[in-house]
């Protein structure tokens, strides 16, 4: 039998977890079978990376015992199909509906995404309100960050998370450019797609006021 590597051992701890909801080390040493101290060690690992968090377990007879269980991040390792679901859905509507009415639909979910924090998005230096609209961004699963050239401002995305999506459904691409619209009230103007094949999706903001007042 081959000795497992440490990643594929870290690998198979994880899927344990996964398929166990959560397991103490002897569990998780009889699952992968390598010793107690193995997965201990392992386990210290997935520890200080934020994949697993420990939590204790009361028993009948004598005191808790440690278990471990996957965190939000972790669960994020495992394959997801959502741009699938999306994808029908899309289609769906799009044969039913309106294109009107579609825009319209993609509309409100930008405003969703930034929901109660426009108005703070809005306030500020417009350095301050697009390291906002950045974080805000960031936290919907782009990859973004911002440049300033003289008076030219350029939102730039290396990842889009409605990248597989918008093959299908380009139109989707329209909440992004709202979401930005919103948060800095500027007009947008797409220079590049990562759609089109280009490294990036890249915006150039104009008419923004460099301030506003709270």
């Amino acid at each position: 039998m081959l000795k497992p590597t440490k990643y594929a051992t870290r690998q198979a701890i994880i899927e344990a977890l996964k398929a166990a909801g959560q397991a103490t080390v002897s569990q998780l040493s009889e699952a992968v079978g390598v010793r107690d101290a193995t997965i201990r060690h392992h386990l210290n690992v997935l520890l200080a990376e934020g994949l697993i968090e420990q939590g204790d377990k009361r028993q009948d007879v004598g005191r808790p015992v440690h278990v471990y269980f996957l965190t939000v991040q972790a669960e994020n390792l495992f394959p997801h199909q959502y741009h699938r679901l999306v994808e029908r859905l899309l289609a769906q509507l799009k044969e039913k509906l309106s294109p009107e009415t579609v825009e319209m639909l993609l509309d409100s979910l930008a405003v969703s995404l930034v929901g109660d924090q426009q108005q703070e998005l809005g306030q500020g230096t417009i350095e301050e309100r697009m390291n906002r609209l950045v974080a805000l961004l960031v936290q919907e699963g782009f990859m973004a960050e911002w440049e300033q050239s003289g008076q030219e401002l350029r939102l730039i995305e290396h990842h889009c998370p409605y990248y597989f999506v918008g093959q299908r459904h380009p139109e989707i691409c329209q909440i992004g450019e709202t979401v930005i619209q919103m948060a800095l009230g500027a007009e947008v103007a797409r220079e590049t797609c990562l759609l089109d094949g280009d490294s990036a999706c890249r915006f150039v903001l104009r008419d923004y006021q460099n301030t506003v007042s709270p």
